[in-house]
């Protein structure tokens, strides 16, 4: 390789040189530079719709506290009836825009309610509507990450004075 190094003119040894050079730019912009600009574009996408998602929910918050559902009342025990409790707490996860995987209540006296892919915040406001109108209480909660910032939840509930 040397030897066919050395016996190129001046002039040829330049323009391999040259194309070299050219070919080191260009698969550097090309592997390199155009997809971290792109990632970074991606990125700057994905940051915007995450802003605005949170500034819809903290609308929707707001929107209910300024309504009430979720503003501190004087709590008021749903009914007697545990089936009563359920339904109420349902509903109560349908007005904040939860859909409930699964529910249980076997026994007589707690509900278990199980949430899959849902986000945090909707959870807590759930959960503060149903403390503040439907006198529900937390017995036992559990939240593991789902990924995408949305988690899964368990939840078991008792009516107030129980």
């Amino acid at each position: 390789m040397s030897a066919w190094w050395t016996s190129m003119a001046p002039r040829e040894r330049l323009l391999i040189a040259i194309a070299g050079l050219l070919t080191v730019v260009i698969v550097g912009w090309q592997f390199l530079l155009v997809p971290t600009m792109s990632a970074r574009a991606e990125a700057e996408v994905r940051l915007n719709e995450a802003d605005r998602s949170l500034a819809r929910i903290q609308e929707r918050y707001g929107l209910q506290r300024a309504l009430g559902a979720a503003a501190p009342t004087n709590a008021r025990p749903t009914s007697a009836s545990i089936e009563d409790f359920k339904a109420a707490v349902t509903g109560a996860a349908g007005t904040v825009g939860l859909s409930i995987a699964r529910l249980q209540g076997n026994d007589s006296n707690s509900v278990r309610l199980i949430f899959e892919d849902v986000d945090p915040r909707l959870i807590f406001v759930w959960l503060e509507s149903v403390q503040a109108n439907h006198s529900g209480q937390v017995t036992r909660f559990n939240m593991e990450q789902a990924g995408g910032g949305l988690v899964r939840a368990s939840v078991d509930l008792v009516p107030g004075g129980q």
